[in-house]
């Protein structure tokens, strides 16, 4: 299943969105895509939903997604997108931080590199507890970021969350989580070289080689080892991602 999801969600890409694509063949998003897609008839509002290839998944599945971006471009991409695809395009042009929902408006709400963006705890927890709001009773939130351990991705951005500092943080703002998983937890192709020196090299080339996704891609089983190795908590420490689903209590 994953196999087929994986080349429709790149081919939407490359077709509708190319500039505006996640730029990684072998992203935590594609794991999110089919958690998502194991639902159906649930309200999903995607928070940063960029050109909505995620949002076409669930609606092909029964959901119904609002999507809610800041982004003008990506938004009228999104229902170009939508509009060949014959489904209902659900926009709203705002952002994460100044929702303008009623609350208890929704079943899910997923957040894919978006609260990142608030720069501080005390603004993160703020959203959350708004973002808790919007939640019906027993909803859930689907959240992924980069892993402020890893040593190339998130190493020194502060606004970026180790994958226990999350799971406290929506603890505390009235989630349970249900369930964690470091993605991509493979070793740069240059580990050999020291930290310090890792830091100089230019961030794009550290990630391209973290491991190179192009390459991984065409690998078979890539994604069956990614998901197998999600699971061990003891590699979570330097995955370069992680996935988190937490119900609202």
């Amino acid at each position: 299943m994953i196999h087929e999801l994986h080349k429709r969600v790149v081919r939407k890409w490359m077709t509708y969105a190319p500039k505006l694509w996640w730029g990684d063949f072998v992203d935590i998003r594609f794991y999110l895509t089919e958690k998502l897609t194991e639902l159906s008839g649930q309200r999903i509002l995607d928070l940063g939903c960029n050109a909505g290839v995620i949002a076409s998944e669930c609606e092909a599945v029964g959901s119904e997604v609002v999507g809610l971006d800041m982004n003008l471009d990506a938004l009228g991409r999104y229902q170009e997108f939508f509009s060949d695809l014959k489904l209902p395009a659900r926009v709203v042009c705002g952002s994460w931080n100044a929702l303008m929902f009623k609350k208890e408006s929704f079943d899910v709400l997923v957040l894919s590199w978006v609260l990142c963006y608030d720069m501080d705890n005390e603004k993160k927890n703020i959203s959350l507890k708004a973002l808790n709001e919007l939640l019906k009773p027993g909803g859930k939130l689907y959240f992924v970021e980069s892993n402020r351990d890893c040593p190339i991705q998130g190493e020194g951005q502060n606004h970026f969350w180790t994958i226990a500092e999350a799971r406290d943080m929506l603890e505390g703002n009235g989630f349970e989580v249900e369930e964690l998983a470091g993605w991509n937890a493979l070793p740069s192709l240059l580990f050999w070289l020291p930290l310090s020196v890792k830091m100089q090299l230019p961030r794009k080339l550290l990630i391209y080689l973290t491991p190179p996704g192009r390459l991984v891609q065409y690998l078979p089983g890539w994604y069956k080892v990614f998901r197998f190795l999600s699971k061990f908590e003891w590699l979570w420490k330097y995955c370069r991602s992680y996935y988190l689903c937490a119900q609202k209590v």
